[in-house]
């Protein structure tokens, strides 16, 4: 066999309806490409359908198929992270499984690669078109994160989100993926390489199930993870979540939030009414629950350090694969 040139990497939980159908709009897109290719599909531990066995049935009558299964759900995060370990090209492609972008944009992917960019991100335009389930409550969490995101990496990117992204082999080989830090891919390569690029594909609603890696419950995770990947990128190393962010961060959080209140409705009084508030159980109150916080949330950072430094020691890698066919 021919040394492979692109490696397509597509997760995959409870998607029995749409892996045929994927499969039959990619395949024949990418022999368009004139280039060897593979493609690295992970069951994520589905368990509500029969993905694994449709994804084995299809390994097994095309060698280009490389189907890998985790023992359970470890999250699209691990999901990424065992294909990256898997690949054998040197450009590598995400690519969701739902069709919600087209698998005809992988080429403009590979395209922008041999321009000379090392990462390309894709934006999904349409995305919040009455047609389309993208209502304002899931719209502004979006830009809020996307936003943020450009801020705290440099890298200016419209759509963080987008499934469809390029990649040169060497920043995967040196990217480490864990908890849920897949949702900010583009800042994880500002960390490799400044040569970004971003371009416009169509999007389109899927026609089976629902998105099983993003839901508005996560919303307020996104920006714990947000905290850590700022803290991270001042130590220019990669971001991840954990447990310990999750537990101590949010925590952390809440005690700011609600102390922040206290105290800021404590000086509204001193300021407006003149009253006094040096004594006041409430202003005291406040300002315990800042500092709280305020040391909650640096455990969890310290926590994910550990967490991350444990990993790397170890060798350990945060899924098990159970099975694999090709």
């Amino acid at each position: 066999m021919d040394e492979i040139k692109v490696s397509i990497v597509i997760p995959c939980y409870n998607e029995e309806k749409n892996i045929e159908r994927f499969t039959d709009e990619l395949f024949p897109e990418l022999d368009k490409l004139g280039m060897s290719y593979e493609v690295i599909a992970v069951d994520d531990g589905s368990t509500k359908d029969k993905t694994w066995d449709v994804m084995k049935k299809l390994a097994r009558v095309n060698e280009k198929f490389v189907a890998l299964k985790h023992s359970r759900n470890y999250g699209m995060g691990a999901a990424y992270q065992s294909a990256f370990d898997a690949i054998k090209g040197e450009y590598i492609i995400t690519f969701s499984s739902d069709l919600e972008i087209p698998a005809k944009y992988i080429k403009e992917v590979i395209k922008k690669l041999e321009e000379g960019n090392d990462f390309v991100n894709t934006y999904r335009t349409g995305r919040w078109k009455e047609s389309v389930k993208g209502s304002l409550v899931r719209r502004i969490p979006s830009d809020i994160a996307n936003n943020l995101i450009e801020k705290i990496s440099g890298v200016k990117v419209k759509d963080t989100g987008s499934g469809l992204k390029g990649f040169k082999r060497f920043i995967v080989e040196n990217m480490k993926i864990y908890g849920d830090m897949h949702r900010f891919l583009p800042a994880y390569s500002s960390l490799y390489t400044k040569n970004v690029v971003e371009i416009p594909v169509e999007y389109k609603e899927r026609t089976y199930g629902t998105p099983a890696y993003g839901s508005l419950k996560r919303t307020f995770s996104v920006f714990l993870d947000l905290l850590t990947m700022k803290f991270m990128l001042s130590f220019a190393t990669k971001p991840f979540s954990m447990m310990p962010g999750r537990i101590f961060g949010t925590s952390g959080l809440a005690a700011l939030f609600f102390g922040g209140l206290l105290t800021a409705y404590m000086v509204f009084l001193k300021i407006v009414f003149g009253q006094s508030i040096g004594d006041r159980p409430l202003f005291i109150g406040g300002l315990v629950l800042v500092l709280f916080g305020i040391q909650l949330v640096m455990t969890g950072l310290l926590g994910e350090l550990m967490m991350r430094i444990y990993f790397e020691s170890s060798g350990r890698r945060p899924y098990i694969v159970s099975d694999k066919v090709n």
